[in-house]
């Protein structure tokens, strides 16, 4: 067979037929040894998807905000640099042979100046704080990260969001990364902001104060859930209006051993929102790949319901069994994973690669699998790991899948 490129490959995946070989994919590569200058928790996302380094700097220069506002209106101007972008994120995703990784459409548009002005950092960024002294963010000098919520109330809502959708700052990668692609053969597969809307809810209010609002102020969780869902439809028509068929969404539901929030709370504030959304792109010819760390078990019924097309990345040791999801949703859900991140980090090389093997023979023998590990490569892996499971893949991923036994 003569060997395909990496969008016919994702597609025959999406659409559960066999392809030549099995795809792969991982959100980030993050092992040092490869690349120094990566380092998945030097700049996690301490308010919305700002970095606390972006939000000292603009906290210190809050005209800028507005200027680069009114600079993206015109994304000309950035396609140079949107065509070289692509090349250095997927830089490891290329050369290790990957077909698919996670890339942003543009700067989502729903953030007001006031976000500046009201949050700073403290202690060399490890803490983001409100002028008032409270503490809504912090790092610890392991690099885990705690956040609390920059919004206290309802009130608070329209202080430091203002969606706009028609805003070309949402979009403005979106066609330079798609010709850039194309060329490097590997799939975009782009992230967008409020299609779900529950992950968005407790980093912008909090865990506590969130399951507050789910049985006090019901009103406002579904008026707010519209809001994050309507914007994310808008956005994911844009980008698949310029050419784009794959996004990727999500929503941390679960920990280890079940599930955050109810079947019931699901399908009464969230359930309805993702169903709208992957109703509104497949209708425009997209795909929709829905991300959960944790225990989806069950909710699982409801999720493959909402019409998602893939979910990533079915962590096995928070208790999803990826064998059991395939034989109940197998024909209908892509199954993206799972590589476990603690067998990775821990384990030894001929572990990952039987644990590969194990996956190849037992969940993509018949398509319908795209092979990712449990979350994403982070700088804990070790890199012997990293090169087993590369090599499995290498070895055995060929359709048709044969295992040989030694």
């Amino acid at each position: 067979m003569q060997e395909w490129n990496a969008f016919r490959r994702i597609e025959a995946a999406f659409n559960h037929e066999i392809p030549d070989k099995v795809p792969k994919f991982e959100v980030s590569i993050e092992l040092k040894e490869l690349n120094s200058l990566m380092n998945g928790q030097a700049a996690p996302m301490a308010l919305l998807f700002f970095s606390p380094q972006q939000i000292n700097f603009f906290h210190k220069a809050p005209p800028i905000v507005s200027f680069l506002k009114k600079l993206l209106r015109y994304p000309r101007l950035f396609y140079p640099l949107g065509r070289i972008v692509p090349r250095i994120i997927s830089k490891l995703h290329r050369q290790f042979k990957y077909d698919m990784f996670t890339y942003t459409a543009g700067i989502p548009m729903i953030f007001t100046e006031r976000l500046f002005r009201d949050f700073k950092t403290e202690d060399k960024d490890r803490v983001v704080k409100h002028r008032d002294g409270r503490i809504v963010w912090k790092s610890s000098l392991e690099g885990a990260h705690a956040r609390y919520g920059f919004m206290q109330s309802p009130a608070d809502w329209d202080q430091y969001l203002q969606f706009d959708p028609d805003h070309p700052g949402n979009y403005f990668l979106t066609e330079s990364a798609i010709t850039a692609c194309e060329k490097l053969d590997i799939v975009p597969l782009f992230t967008l902001y409020g299609g779900a809307g529950f992950e968005e809810l407790c980093g912008l209010f909090g865990f506590e104060t969130l399951f507050k609002l789910l049985y006090t102020d019901k009103s406002f969780v579904k008026q707010a859930v519209k809001e994050l869902n309507d914007y994310a439809i808008a956005v994911a028509e844009g980008v698949l209006q310029r050419g784009g068929k794959y996004l990727y969404f999500t929503a941390d539901l679960g920990f280890t051993g079940r599930s955050i929030i109810s079947p019931r709370l699901f399908r009464e504030f969230f359930k309805p929102a993702m169903t709208k959304f992957c109703r509104r792109v497949h209708q425009l010819g997209g795909k929709a790949m829905f991300h959960s760390c944790g225990n989806v078990v069950e909710l699982l019924p409801d999720l493959v319901e909402t019409g998602i097309d893939a979910l990533h990345p079915i962590e096995g040791t928070a208790g999803n069994d990826i064998l059991d999801f395939k034989r109940r949703y197998g024909k209908v859900l892509t199954l993206v994973g799972n590589v476990p991140i603690p067998l990775l980090t821990h384990g030894t090389p001929k572990e990952n690669y039987d644990y590969v093997l194990y996956l190849l023979e037992n969940v993509s023998k018949d398509g319908g699998h795209i092979i990712s590990s449990s979350h994403s490569i982070t700088q804990w892996c070790k890199l012997e790991n990293f090169y087993a499971y590369y090599k499995a893949v290498e070895d055995y991923g060929k359709y048709p899948i044969t295992i040989r036994k030694s």
